[in-house]
């Protein structure tokens, strides 16, 4: 009965972190402008990768710069407050239905945003959508593994590939058997 109370409370633990959705703002920066402006506000729940756009302003597009910066603010080891995006067109973001890329790191924050190139087939929804990257190591390479060399030092020498005779000698054994053992006439 002791261990009770360790055993709820580890559960609610899971619980409350399971139902965690975490959130982020996505920013745009002309490239006149002193600072950015708050383009998307969104939350995330990087277990089921499943998003919400709890606000979505698009930018006028009465700027004159044709070009604008799309990102947001990380934090590193090094800099408290570090931007992190790329260059996009105005038009691209004053679309009716842009597609937002949030990349997730290994710790489920967004380390970097994007804006696909798709085009929604959707064409009855309004705002942005939202697609989560989820970062899975693909496959790793076979490192460390020893070198075979010869006793001379040089590569082991391939087999050589043989020819079709040599690999289906057998097929015109049984053809010539079949034909030689068949087929005689009663005289």
């Amino acid at each position: 009965m002791r261990f009770l109370p360790t055993i709820l409370g580890a559960v609610s633990l899971l619980i409350s972190v399971a139902n965690a959705s975490l959130s982020t703002d996505i920013l745009y920066w002309p490239l006149g402008s002193s600072q950015p402006s708050v383009l998307a506000r969104i939350s995330y729940d990087p277990i089921l990768m499943k998003s919400d756009v709890v606000s979505y302003q698009p930018p006028k597009d009465d700027q004159s710069d044709n070009l604008v910066r799309l990102g947001l603010y990380t934090s590193t080891s090094t800099h408290t407050k570090q931007w992190v995006g790329s260059l996009v067109s105005l038009s691209s973001l004053a679309s009716e239905q842009p597609t937002f890329r949030l990349h997730l790191s290994p710790t489920n924050e967004v380390y970097t945003v994007s804006l696909s190139a798709s085009i929604s087939t959707q064409g009855s929804a309004s705002g942005p959508r939202i697609d989560l990257v989820s970062n899975e190591s693909g496959t790793q390479p076979h490192l460390n593994r020893p070198v075979v060399v010869g006793p001379d030092g040089q590569n082991p020498e391939q087999p050589e590939e043989k020819s079709l005779f040599q690999k289906y000698w057998w097929v015109l054994l049984i053809i010539t058997f079949i034909s030689m053992s068949g087929g005689g006439e009663g005289q």
